[in-house]
């Protein structure tokens, strides 16, 4: 409460200081003077400007950023709001992020300039000091030329927070770039309208180039303004009537209500003013009326109407208190808009952070998404740089403009401003034409955003959720949320997660809000649909205030699923791990190792892992590759959580390759290891499918919908054997992808990144299910003895150097005889300087990694193409795309897929086609001898015409594995079913990753070579991934 009321002392002692200006007596010019000797009356205004200064610095900013909040939508019309700067030391903290710093700075120097400016009017307008007025044109003068270029970039690079390589480089050509074309165009400007004026109008020529100039920092505050008047409206309003509110957290006092009520007013009026400032510059531009200087010197139209009605009306001339109405509105009206910037610039602030232009507003400036803000440094380092850099010059600019508009007779060098034309109608004209566009921008953007008004007013904010989140999970409360999500992920039951996400929880909503959120960010990410595990594990990471190294983890494999290794990278960089957790360190192997072209590790790296589940997969892929495998011949067999997903890929390989035996014997081995996971079972349905044994399938699907009725994965086994539910749709990935092809169905491609099923689902996706998966045109491959490794062929290396260099040369020779022997040899050297550029050109786009249209997975779909493969889904065992994976992480134990891209080829042996290529043949002639998979979905119905096979009467699973199969089901379902369906939490407090049972979830630790010998000379801690 004491801060607030500081802030409110604060804005309202720098209020008097300008309304003070504001009525300073009109006197004779003011002089300049640089006596030789100093006397304390000059030094006075400089003391007086930079003990305020100084004052501002160290008092009114760190106490104005104290209650800076962001809030994001956590829910339909409800908010989370987050306190960001906790007292002193958050601001501090704040303060200290890069860039930051040159910030401050310059807004501390757009102040002391107008504080000086202040102090000389106020002390003696007549006489001013050479020294002051120096320095003071320093102060102003660098935030003027700097803002404009910051506002700029901000507003170019949007909300881009991410680093790219060469990074420096790029920022700096861009903003060099930025800087050059700016006052290229202002300059440009001038030069072309000086020729086509009079030249006594070369002030406003000169006025219109700087109006330019500052066009970027006048758009992004009238945007930011329009855009944010809504949530300040709101805030204030109700920070007026005493309730917390998202601007105002707390409850304030009696002054920081009042001066919520004062910013209400100038809110409330600034549309009006706007339209008075637009208006007025239109008509004295348009129409030029005789008395356009009298209009301009009384507040534009508005103030000119007040002024006559006092001056022709003998009632209202009467009253004395009337008489300086006119002047002090006309100063109102011009100060409002530079009142608003300089004493409540901290108001914008709170609003950028809080995210209001987002949800409050249209047309604003987002440098970062809320999310972003309160979970990453760099975004609240970009948004407070670019309020202060922004902010500042521009309404300096504009109140030295209104001060030599309203006091020209007070204000230096005004004879030498006149005699080069800047009279006073013309520092009228100029001062409101800088207004006014701003205020243009303003109102465009304030029309956009007021039909927000009412939904805004509706809207449900939770104040500081963090608070209470974090005071109940000290003591305990809500851990059996997280211990459930915990378990299920790690026992990959989906039915699980959704089932608690639609469970109503009689428990703090701030704690629940949070665990549904980690539950749909798990479910999202095991799913495959990556880019909305990506938002999902951003808001986690918003509503843990950043401190969640799983949901980042998330975030990193969700890019590389999403073949954005740069942004993976990004999400990596300096994640702190404890010593010997290598889930980060794999991470970051896997974001290199996908990036053959430009990746710091190969092959020799792999053996700096020991005894890895992940790298021995990782192994084994590669082995699998070399000649489309269905499963890896010598592979170092783990009992982890990566293996039974792996051992499921074997499976989908193996059915495609119409090794049924051998697909069907893994699965059944894996529900009686594993009798409580859904997805063994979906894996021995689809073999006895391909068996022809649909009654046994029939029976395990029954069982399957008693324990996981919510799995997705089920419904889409339902769909395959002909019983759907009426209740599934087109917006399931796993069902949609059973069904024929529709337009809504098209959407997977990019919602399922790493699903090769999902791109086939599109025409010319091709490509795409190659970047996917590979391995889902490996059947294909296999029967059309194509060779996994691509190169470009013999015969495109004749065409080039055989046919089209020779023609280029030919052309020289030709061009010889005919123009002459210097313009023939350049037409031939250009010629094939061109076309060698051309393709090295396209082989380096062939380099560049990304999901859609990746220049090398097109060369490799033509080269499918060429050898006559159909890479269709109804060529497709039915179901491949529930047990089909590729290269396989752990996040805290979880095994998430992340594709295996066609590119990898590149990191596989130059093996001779001939040593390949007849173990194709055999495998090729085994396939044909056997019976195909099922390619497509059963007919409903089917079990009332087809007889039951030979003990089809016996459950399958306790036919074909045995009671072991049912070992704990029981117990599952009646947990799931609401009869236990809340475990007690294991701890009362959040524990460090390293303090609990790795071995038991799966966790990699300690795997690393180079690390365990290095470790007793490198100093203990946390590490990052290289």
């Amino acid at each position: 409460m004491k801060s607030f009321l500081h802030a409110g002392l604060m804005r309202g002692s720098l209020f008097a200081c300008l309304l003070s200006v504001a009525l300073l007596p009109v006197a004779s010019a003011g002089t300049v003077e640089n006596p030789a000797n100093l006397s304390i009356e000059h030094a006075i205004p400089f003391l007086v400007a930079l003990a305020t200064a100084l004052i501002l610095w160290k008092w009114m900013i760190p106490t104005q950023l104290s209650g800076l909040q962001v809030g994001f939508e956590i829910d339909d019309g409800l908010y989370e709001v987050h306190s960001l700067t906790k007292g002193r030391g958050g601001v501090k903290k704040l303060l200290g992020l890069p860039n930051v710093g040159f910030g401050i700075a310059l807004y501390m120097m757009a102040m002391t300039g107008v504080l000086l400016l202040i102090t000389e009017l106020i002390f003696d307008s007549e006489v001013y000091y050479l020294p002051n007025l120096l320095l003071m044109g320093i102060l102003v003068l660098i935030p003027i030329l700097i803002s404009p270029w910051e506002s700029l970039n901000g507003q170019l690079v949007g909300k881009k927070i991410g680093v790219t390589k060469n990074k420096v480089l790029k920022l700096f050509f861009r903003r060099t770039g930025t800087f050059i074309g700016l006052l290229g165009v202002s300059v440009g400007t001038y030069l072309l309208l000086v020729p086509r004026i009079d030249p006594s109008e070369k002030p406003l020529a000169l006025a219109i180039a700087g109006l330019v100039f500052m066009g970027p920092t006048i758009l992004a505050y009238g945007r930011i303004m329009g855009a944010s008047w809504n949530m300040l409206m709101v805030g204030k309003f109700r920070t007026w009537l005493g309730r917390p509110n998202p601007i105002d957290a707390k409850k304030l006092g009696f002054v920081g209500r009042s001066f919520a009520f004062i910013l209400m007013m100038f809110l409330l009026t600034m549309p009006i003013t706007a339209i008075n400032g637009i208006v007025t510059v239109a008509l004295v531009m348009i129409n030029d009326p005789a008395n356009s200087e009298e209009i301009l010197n009384y507040g534009g139209i508005l103030g000119h109407q007040v002024y006559l009605q006092v001056q022709e009306n003998p009632l209202l001339a009467e009253w004395e208190a009337l008489k300086s109405l006119p002047e002090i509105l006309a100063a109102y009206l011009s100060l409002n808009i530079a009142i608003v910037g300089l004493a409540f610039i901290f108001e914008l602030i709170r609003n950028l952070f809080l995210g209001g232009q987002s949800f409050g507003g249209l047309g604003g400036v987002l440098l970062a998404t809320p999310r972003e803000i309160r979970s990453e440094d760099k975004a609240q380092a970009r948004v407070l740089y670019f309020a202060f850099a922004g902010f500042s010059g521009y309404t300096a600019l504009l109140l030295i403009l209104v001060c030599y508009k309203e006091f020209g007779d007070l204000m230096p060098f005004i004879d030498w401003f006149e005699g080069r034309g800047f009279d006073e109608e013309y520092r009228l004209l100029v001062t409101w034409i800088f207004i006014a566009v701003g205020q243009t921008i303003f109102l465009l953007t304030w029309v956009l955003s007021i039909s927000k008004f009412n939904p805004l007013r509706n809207l449900k904010f939770d104040l500081n959720p963090d608070k209470r989140r974090e005071g109940a999970i000290m003591s305990g409360g809500g851990n059996w949320m997280f211990d459930l999500i915990e378990e299920s992920a790690q026992g990959n039951d989906i039915d699980a997660l959704i089932r608690f996400q639609n469970r109503s929880i009689g428990e703090d909503e701030a704690i629940v809000r949070l665990a549904k959120s980690r539950a749909r960010m798990v479910e999202m990410a095991l799913r495959g649909l990556w880019p909305t595990a990506i938002e999902e594990a951003k808001k986690v990471l918003a509503q843990s205030g950043g401190d969640d190294d799983e949901a980042r983890m998330i975030i990193a494999s969700g890019h590389i699923a999403c073949r954005r290794l740069d942004a993976a990278r990004e999400a990596l960089h300096n994640l702190q791990q404890p010593e010997g957790y290598d889930e980060p360190e794999l991470l970051a192997f896997v974001c290199e190792w996908f990036d053959p072209y430009n990746g710091s590790v190969d092959e020799d790296d792999l053996w700096d892992w020991e005894n890895n589940p992940c790298i021995d997969h990782l192994n084994d892929l590669m082995k699998m590759l070399r000649s489309w495998s269905p499963q890896p011949a010598d592979s170092i067999m783990h009992k982890d959580k990566i293996s039974i997903t792996a051992r499921l890929t074997h499976v989908a390989l193996l059915r495609a390759q119409n090794m049924h035996k051998e697909a069907l014997d893994i699965s059944l081995r894996l529900v009686r290891e594993n009798p409580l996971m859904a997805l063994p079972r979906i894996a021995a349905a689809l073999c006895l499918v391909d068996k022809g044994e649909w009654h046994s399938a029939l029976s395990v699907l029954t069982e399957l919908e008693e324990s996981d009725p919510h799995d997705p994965r089920v419904k889409a086994l339902a769909n395959i054997l002909g019983r759907p539910k009426s209740a599934d749709a087109d917006d399931i990935l796993e069902v949609a992808l059973t069904k024929k092809s529709t337009k809504q169905s098209r959407k997977w491609i990019n919602d399922a990144p790493v699903n090769p099923v999902a791109a086939l689902m599109v025409k010319g996706g091709v490509d795409e299910a190659l970047n996917a998966n590979v391995f889902v045109t490996a059947a294909a491959a296999v029967n059309r003895k194509m060779t996994p490794r691509f190169t470009s062929s013999v015969i495109s290396q004749i065409f080039h150097w055989g046919v089209l260099t020779p023609v280029w040369i030919l052309l020289g020779i030709y061009a010889t005889g005919q123009i002459g022997m210097l313009e023939g040899l350049a037409i031939a050297s250009g010629l094939i300087f061109l076309h060698q550029s051309s393709r090295r050109f396209s082989r380096q786009q062939m380099k560049v990694i990304r999901h859609r249209d990746q220049k090398a997975m097109v060369a490799y779909a033509k080269r499918v193409k060429r050898h006559k493969i159909k890479l269709q889904r109804t060529e497709l065992p039915v179901g491949t795309h529930l047990l089909l994976s590729g290269m396989l992480l752990t996040i805290n134990g979880v095994v998430y897929d992340v594709g295996f891209p066609g590119w990898m080829t590149e990191l596989i042996s130059k093996e001779s086609e001939r040593s390949v290529k007849p173990k194709l043949a055999r495998r090729a002639n085994s396939m044909k001898r056997e019976k195909d998979a099922r390619m497509g979905n059963l007919t409903p119905g089917w079990w009332l015409k087809r007889p039951k096979e030979e003990g089809a009467e016996i459950p399958a699973m306790e036919r074909l594995v045995g009671p072991v199969a049912y070992r704990g089901r029981n117990q599952l379902i009646q947990r799931k079913s609401g009869r236990a369906a809340r475990p007690m939490g294991r701890t009362n407090r959040p524990r460090e990753i390293m303090s609990t049972n790795l071995t038991r979830k799966g966790i990699p630790h300690n795997t690393i070579r180079s690390e365990r010998q290095s470790r007793a000379t490198r100093n203990s801690g946390p590490r990052r991934p290289s």
